[in-house]
Parts: structure tokens; sequence; C-alpha cells
């Protein structure tokens, strides 16, 4: 006899199903991870997000698949599209390759495509080795140029000081100047949200579960910013815990100081680096300042980009620090310009 399925919106009583489901099913590339939440799980999402929908599928009244998504204004192809980034697309282990993950795909998808229009731009950020992967090329996704996230550990010292430039919080007078240099410093990017100085504001005033987790900072010369970056931190809010990592990044990962025998990661993220044009050694300074400031706050700092862009001289990584390799897979009518660089919302 076959079981029925029941697809549907999450509601709110749904969220200790979904945290259980959550913690149950570490994500399934080459390094696993799950997140533990330290309030409610649904109003924290909707809290964090532009516009969060969540599905669920149903067996016999108990929640076994759920796919999250959030829906925001994204640049594809050089044009303001309604995209919809995916994630959290999970089924619990003992309802697996039963077709469930496919028509969960299926009834989110149609619901999106029904409710913001047939042209929405779906996208997901997938980790090497995802068995997702094969899913979303099911489903007509095209795939980007491999992206890198990893979590740099903060500096015990500070860098050299170079007296003209002062690394700060944003000021209120800084947002418009500041939403001006990301929007021209992502303007090619795909998967960007073009900002302004209303966004910015009110990304700064999210609140969740009683915690502002967000900061804007920038560095300036003779008070005019020329580089800055956003800093999320949501420590109190969800601990994000390896489940499963190659024995020597685990070694490495603690040596550093940023993977603790916990196995819960202590770290901020960081987003949305600009910098004017020239400015790059700037940029390196606003990075490493910061890296030594936030030290109390985390044991590491959370980055995502695209291999191939200018923040790559940034952060200038050592190839010996563990990162996370991932690719984003995007939904677009027509070919994705992977020839442009990809903006990187996910990471750690």
């Amino acid at each position: 006899m076959s079981i029925s399925t029941i697809y549907r919106l999450a509601s709110q009583g749904d969220s200790p199903a979904l945290e259980a489901l959550i913690a149950a099913t570490a994500d399934a590339g080459l390094i696993g991870f799950t997140d533990e939440y330290q309030a409610d799980l649904l109003e924290l999402h909707r809290a964090l997000a532009d516009d969060l929908h969540s599905v669920v599928a149903e067996r016999d009244g108990c929640v076994v698949g759920m796919a999250f998504a959030d829906v925001h204004p994204v640049q594809v192809c050089g044009e303001v599209r309604v995209g919809a980034y995916l994630s959290h697309l999970r089924v619990a282990s003992e309802h697996q390759r039963q077709g469930i993950a496919r028509a969960l795909s299926d009834w989110g998808l149609d619901y999106l495509s029904d409710r913001f229009g047939p042209e929405i731009v779906p996208y997901a950020a997938i980790m090497q080795g995802n068995l997702s992967l094969r899913l979303a090329a099911r489903y007509g996704f095209q795939t980007t140029e491999p992206i890198q996230g990893g979590v740099v550990p903060v500096r015990r010292r500070p860098p050299m000081p170079q007296p003209e430039l002062e690394v700060r919080l944003a000021h209120q007078a800084d947002l418009p100047a500041i939403a001006d240099g990301m929007n021209r410093y992502y303007c090619e990017h795909n998967l960007w949200s073009p900002v302004s100085a209303a966004s910015l504001e009110a990304f700064l005033e999210q609140d969740a579960a009683g915690v502002k987790p967000n900061q804007l900072y920038v560095v300036a010369r003779g008070g005019e910013p020329l580089a800055g970056l956003s800093t999320s931190d949501r420590t109190a809010l969800v601990h994000m815990r390896i489940t499963r990592a190659p024995w020597f990044l685990r070694l490495l990962g603690a040596w550093l100081g940023v993977l603790p025998r916990s196995g819960v990661l202590r770290a901020l993220t960081v987003r949305r680096l600009w910098f004017e044009a020239g400015e790059l050694d700037s940029a390196r300074y606003l990075w490493q300042s910061l890296r030594y400031r936030l030290r109390s706050q985390a044991d590491g700092l959370g980055i995502a980009y695209d291999l191939r862009d200018r923040l790559a001289d940034v952060f200038r990584l050592p190839a010996w620090l563990p990162t996370f390799p991932a690719r984003y897979v995007v939904r677009v009518e027509g070919k994705l310009e992977t020839g442009r660089l990809t903006y990187c919302i996910a990471g750690p």
C-alpha cells in the first residue's frame, strides 16, 4: 500500500519538527554541517530573510521533508529580476530515495512560479560532492564557475598602522556612499541584490529574537569611505556544527583555533565587501584590521567569494587554509552568462 505524502506551506507550529529534521540531516557534501537553533527556527529565518517562503512534506502527520526560499531582487545577466534563494532542502533519512525530494522541489518551484510569475529566478549554493547537483540538473538549473567559502581565523596582533586610514563603524551619513560603492563594485556580478541607503538601514535594524546581528564597517580617508563590508553575528541565534570533515581539515581547523573540539563554528559572516577603484590596499587594511578588532566576538570570519573575483586579492588566503568549495545553480531562461562573476550570499 502506497504512503500518502502532503506538500504544503510551513506553519509556525512546524518549527520544532523542522529543527529536528535539520539536526538529523547534515549536509551531504564532502564537509557536512548542520544548524542548532537557539530560538524559534521559523521566526529567526523570517526575521533574517527578505521574504521567506517555506514548504514541507508531511506523512502521517509528521514532517519528513522541507525547503526554504528567500525571495528578493537579484541581478542575472545584467538585468534585475525577482530571485528566490533556495536552501535547507532536507528529507528525513528513513524517507529518502522515495521521490520526496523531487516531489517537494516540484511543489515548491510550481508555488514560486504561480506566486511570483514564471520568470522568477530560483538559485542555490551547493557544496562540492552534494548529490543535489544531480537533482538541480534535472530541473534545468545551470551551474556557475566555482566559488569558495571558508573561515579565516582572527588575528592576535594588529596590522601595521596606516595613520591616514580610519577603520570604523559606518555612520548614518555614510549609507548613500556605501550603497553607491557596493552597487558599483557588484554592478556586473550575477546574483547581486542591489542596495540603497534605506535597505542598508533596514539591514542594520534587523532584529531576531532580541538580537541585532548586523554591522557595516568602512575604511575612510579624510572622512570619505574608500571600502567597506558587512558583518553578521548570528552566534547567539544559530550554532553551526561541523558534523563531517576529512581528518586533516579537522586537525588544521583545531590548530588555527577556528574549529574547536565541539565542532561548533564561532564565526561572524562577512559579506558585501567592496572598494573603490585604486583602493585595493585600503580594502586589505580594512580586512586585516577587522580580523584583529573582532577577535573577542568570534574565533573566525566566514567569507565566500568567486575564485575569479578581486576579493581574492583582498583576502589573500594561504593555500593551506581549510575551505569549502561549492557552486551556485541558477534556473534562468536562456544561457546563464557564466563569464560574469558571481556574488555569494551563502557560506559560513
